[in-house]
């Protein structure tokens, strides 16, 4: 009776497991590994590694700065200047730049006054001329190669005018540009001049407008000019009819000799280009 009742039991057991659905996943308490001993090595066992769950995906990295500038579409739509692009570039910053300067040569230029004069008892006047080659300025060209430019201040010693009169000398001196109190006259342009295209070696003319200061008074003058340039010397003459009233001078006015109000100035230059 008893061994009938262990063998009902068992039946029963299996029919139980038997009815258990197949794909049910085993809950995780089930493959968990038992307890390790202090002291000794983890080894997991295969149940702990198959019950181990999956680790959530981390976020994405940050890409680096380098990626991001390999990467970016500012960096790459960016146009990269081109050799050809540079070279335009330069003949315009070259013509911003300014043009060679070039300063007189005091022992190869000079300055004068040509005016007429009546002496007593003499019926025709004569020209009177008195120079001087104490002159010094400087001129500059807009660019290299071209004569176009303009005069950045020419001065000239009046004390030292002479001609082949002294007592002629001594009067203009004293009385009509009283060079004691003002020494120089002085020139500067107050426009470019020059011609726009030019051959080196050849003789242009042209006219130079600017300013005249002479024993104080500042008057607006026209010179006709001519020059030619040749490597690093410039040279050129320049010419300008006159009115001593307009200055505020008197003509001179001697015993012998009377000098007329209008007279000519002139001036001849060599100027060699300042390094």
């Amino acid at each position: 009776m008893i061994r009938r009742s262990v063998l009902l039991l068992v039946a029963c057991a299996i029919l139980a497991a038997c009815s258990s659905p197949p794909n049910s996943s085993p809950s995780s308490r089930v493959v968990t590994s038992s307890p390790v001993a202090s002291g000794s090595p983890e080894l997991p066992t295969p149940t702990a590694i198959i019950a181990r769950l999956a680790p959530s995906p981390s976020p994405s990295p940050s890409p680096s700065p380098s990626a991001i500038a390999r990467s970016s579409p500012v960096a790459l739509a960016s146009p990269v200047a081109s050799p050809e692009a540079a070279d335009a570039a330069t003949p315009a910053a070259e013509a911003d730049a300014p043009g060679p300067r070039f300063a007189l040569l005091p022992d190869r230029s000079e300055a004068r006054y040509r005016a007429r004069e009546t002496f007593v008892g003499q019926q025709a006047p004569s020209d009177a001329v008195g120079t001087t080659n104490q002159v010094s300025g400087e001129l500059q060209l807009e660019r290299a190669g071209i004569l176009r430019g303009t005069v950045l201040g020419i001065k000239i010693d009046l004390r030292t005018l002479s001609s082949n009169q002294s007592r002629r000398d001594a009067y203009v001196r004293d009385n009509t540009l009283r060079t004691s109190q003002f020494p120089f006259a002085e020139f500067r342009s107050t426009a470019p001049a020059g011609p726009a295209a030019y051959q080196p070696g050849d003789d242009v003319t042209f006219q130079i407008p600017g300013l005249m200061t002479i024993r104080g008074q500042e008057r607006p003058i026209v010179w006709d000019a001519r020059a030619r340039l040749d490597g690093d010397m410039l040279t050129g003459s320049a010419t300008s009819r006159v009115r001593l009233t307009e200055f505020g001078l008197t003509p001179p006015r001697l015993a012998v000799l009377s000098v007329e109000d209008e007279m000519s100035w002139e001036i001849e230059i060599v100027a060699q280009r300042v390094p």
